[in-house]
């Protein structure tokens, strides 16, 4: 019968009660163990399982109840258990088998109170001094570590683990005896002892080789983490592992899409992780990760998707939390061109707006169709004409996903710059061709009309117009010449554009515009023929006049100015500088 650790029996073990694990086992080597413990080198079977979603997290640290179930693991013979049962090991825990193994061997010990403390982590000179325990060949070594001196409680058993090569320590000479020993390590350590190797060849190119999402080819243990985890059969040439046959990888997922730390990963119907292959138009690369190209925009897109969704979301959940981030996240920044002929250009506008957190509808439309890549649909950026509410039409790019057939089109950058700057809210997530608020044009192969001849600018409206800027001349404009009839020839913007009507006749007119298209400032300037109704063509322009009319910005509607002098009338949209325009307007106009 197991005796019960109580005060009276702890007496006995005072001399090895007060110990850490691994110098309990040194003191209870005194008992004579049951059986010599001895690993089993042959069999190269699995030995550390990963998690439900696949990861192997081979930065967590280990228990000291999960390296007794690791260790006891690979023993070749049942120690028959040891004598002692600790308060805080349940007989029904599913380490106590495990911890019954390994006290029956004398490889480990409790503390003076009568506990085992399994869920503390093990340092890497507890491990590697319970390994020491296990029989092997003495070998000599004239190396040692900095930081195990000979008066360390452990430097015997560091330095057999140094001398057998389980152990070399960090590239500045360190072992860090007391950090916790991280599941990676273990298994590298473990995997020396048993001379197993992996197969370098094999995982590279054998088919169904286990996907560890959080853990890339890349990693400097993957081999010894490959290894762990996968029953195989092997030959041995020159010491070197060659796999003959394994037992393919499979998971608990369901099919479908995952998230798993901010990475993007597919499971096929054989409920295996798919890898080196394009799913629903999505490419995969050799670790199973979904890749955009360049690794600059996968890293930023990673830490992006991270920190809004989760895998027990939904699909179309993950896609409204990274619609919503790309909403909240960036700020609008009106200025710059994109040549959208160039190929990548949309690669090149999601890493700066990741970057920079700020751009304009070029830049939204691209991260934003990344961020739904990246939860598993075939988003694309699309270029072409948006249509604000009031019918005006501007060039605009937003993202277009097709999901069971129907197109619908996503635009978190006009409702996220019209909501702060006007407090304008649309919906414009997930919705069909023409049924958004604000439209949208895909861009047709344009016919090459011929242009007709431009009128004439009025030298007296040119004069007016740079008095109007006075000294704020440095804003980049472009004049036009306006006329009546504007735009039928589909070569020129419509007169609408300018003024949101037709119905307001004129003899002579000039707009001056911001040359980038996402820049809101337009003034403009009309003669008006002799005997014209100055305030009714005033309250048509008003009335009529589109202050969003650039699409991915606006002018507030309080700041549109619309004024008169004479037969002269100025329109004026501009947020920062419009009354200034306005009243330099009405102190330099003269009426003819």
């Amino acid at each position: 019968m197991k005796k019960q650790v109580t005060a009276a029996s702890l007496a006995a073990l005072v001399a090895i009660s007060a110990l850490p694990i691994s110098a309990c086992a040194a003191a209870m080597n005194d008992q004579a163990p049951i059986k010599v413990p001895v690993l089993n080198t042959t069999d190269h079977m699995q030995y550390m399982n990963g998690y439900a979603d696949g990861t192997f997290r081979p930065d967590a640290p280990i228990t000291r109840a999960e390296a007794c179930k690791l260790i006891s693991s690979l023993l070749t013979e049942s120690s028959g258990g040891g004598d002692y049962l600790f308060t805080d090991v349940p007989q029904n825990a599913w380490y106590a088998a495990a911890v019954g193994e390994m006290t029956g061997y004398s490889l480990v010990g409790g503390y003076s109170d009568g506990t085992f403390r399994p869920d503390a982590n093990i340092t890497r000179a507890e491990f590697v001094t319970i390994l020491s325990r296990i029989p092997h060949d003495d070998i000599g070594t004239e190396g040692s570590f900095l930081d195990v001196p000979k008066t360390h409680w452990a430097y015997n058993a560091v330095q057999t683990a140094l001398a057998q090569g389980w152990v070399a320590g960090d590239p500045s000479g360190l072992f860090r005896p007391d950090d916790s020993i991280t599941r990676a390590e273990a298994v590298t350590v473990l995997n020396r002892i048993l001379g197993r190797t992996g197969d370098a060849v094999m995982a590279s190119t054998g088919e169904g080789i286990r996907v560890m999402p959080d853990v890339p080819d890349t990693h400097w243990a993957y081999l010894a983490m490959l290894e762990a985890t996968t029953d195989h059969e092997y030959e041995l040439t020159d010491s070197v592992e060659h796999w003959t046959s394994y037992d393919k990888e499979t998971t608990t997922l369901a099919e479908g899409w995952h998230n798993i730390n901010g990475l993007l990963f597919h499971v096929n119907g054989a409920q295996q992780f798919d890898y080196n292959t394009t799913v629903d138009g999505l490419e995969l690369d050799r670790n199973g990760r979904y890749t955009t190209g360049p690794e600059e925009l996968d890293k930023l897109l990673t830490q992006a998707v991270a920190g809004v969704v989760n895998d027990k979301m939904t699909q179309m959940e993950k896609l409204r939390a990274v619609y919503d981030y790309a909403k909240k996240t960036f700020g609008y920044l009106g200025i710059g061109t994109v040549d959208t002929s160039k190929d990548g250009w949309e690669i090149e506008q999601a890493i700066k707006m990741l970057t920079d957190k700020r751009g304009n509808c070029y830049s939204w439309s691209s991260v934003f169709t990344y961020l739904a890549r990246q939860v598993g649909y075939d988003a694309k950026a699309v270029v072409g004409t948006g249509v604000s509410p009031k019918g005006s039409e501007s060039v605009h790019a937003w993202t277009e996903i097709t999901i069971d057939g129907v197109a619908y089109t996503f635009d978190p950058q006009i409702e996220s710059v019209y909501a702060q700057r006007y407090g304008e809210n649309y919906d414009l997530f997930m919705k069909k061709y023409g049924e958004a608020e604000w439209g949208y044009k895909k861009a047709e192969e344009p016919e090459q009309p011929v242009e007709p001849e431009a009128p004439e600018a009025d030298a007296s409206l040119v004069a007016l117009m740079d008095k109007i800027y006075g000294d704020k001349k440095d804003i980049m404009v472009g004049q036009t010449v306006l006329y009546n009839g504007m735009g039928a020839d589909g070569t020129t913007q419509p007169l609408t554009w300018y003024l949101g009507t037709e119905d307001v006749k004129f003899e002579a007119g000039l707009a001056s515009e911001a040359m980038i298209s996402s820049q809101a400032h337009s003034i403009v300037l009309l003669r008006m023929p002799e005997g014209a109704d100055m305030e009714a063509a005033k309250a048509k322009i008003a009335e009529s006049i589109d202050p969003f009319k650039w699409v991915c910005v606006g002018v507030n509607p309080d700041k549109v100015r619309v004024e008169s002098n004479g037969n002269l009338i100025c329109v004026v949209l501009d947020d920062e500088n419009g009354d200034y325009y306005a009243d330099n307007f009405l102190s330099f106009a003269v009426a003819e």
